[in-house]
């Protein structure tokens, strides 16, 4: 299948990679292109993994599944970003998570191990492995920020937390939020029911103003 160049040269893991060298890198990364429909498993729990996975195109849902056959989603990965790179830097790792195209989802699949443990590659190979730590080091850092989110034992606490974050990332009290509300409910563990209720009820208590996933963030007003 022919690999469109332009799109996976705009990912940031690709950076600063020489034009004249960027065939030979992809024929080192063994890459492979799959498309997925929406909700497709992509990955499920128990697999081997020997790939990591770059978002192309679309976002995929990765779910913890419980002996009792209860799903909880765990993280979400949109375009732009890599999934199972953890696993994959690992020999004979398998996946303890299961992977699912959210929408219609192109991924790019490559030998994360191998290039990691090149002896020499090139001039690519350097700027390439700088990459793509970075990269996961970003994502351990998203991470970072949902358990402070899922610690406080209270659904307001947690939503609260969450919008409070949102403001400074936008350095601004009036921000879109990237999750609809059945993904938020996911993303802080609740239920969505829940989560609206107590959404309602912050609004009216004057926290702030929203319409679907745009908020207006305001001081509450004292007696």
């Amino acid at each position: 299948m022919a690999k469109p160049l332009g799109l996976i040269q705009k990912n940031r893991i690709f950076k600063g990679i020489p034009n004249d060298e960027f065939e030979q890198m992809l024929e080192t990364l063994n890459v492979q292109l799959k498309h997925y429909h929406s909700h497709q498993t992509i990955l499920s729990r128990g697999r081997a993994v020997s790939r990591a996975g770059l978002v192309l195109k679309g976002s995929v849902n990765i779910y913890q599944d419980s002996f009792w056959q209860n799903r909880t989603l765990v993280d979400t990965s949109a375009c732009g970003e890599m999934i199972m790179s953890s696993f994959a830097c690992v020999r004979g790792s398998v996946s303890d998570v299961t992977v699912v195209a959210e929408r219609e989802t192109i991924i790019l699949w490559f030998d994360l191990y191998d290039i990691l443990n090149l002896d020499d590659g090139g001039r690519y190979h350097t700027i390439l492995v700088r990459n793509i730590i970075a990269e996961m080091a970003s994502k351990n850092l998203q991470l970072d920020h949902r358990i402070i989110h899922l610690k406080p034992k209270t659904t307001k606490e947690k939503i609260l937390s969450y919008l409070s974050e949102q403001a400074c990332m936008n350095d601004s009290n009036v921000f879109d939020i990237p999750l609809d509300r059945q993904s938020l409910a996911n993303y802080l563990s609740v239920e969505r029911s829940a989560m609206s209720a107590e959404l309602s009820k912050l609004e009216r208590l004057g926290y702030f103003e929203c319409s679907k996933n745009h908020f207006t963030l305001l001081q509450l007003k004292t007696s």
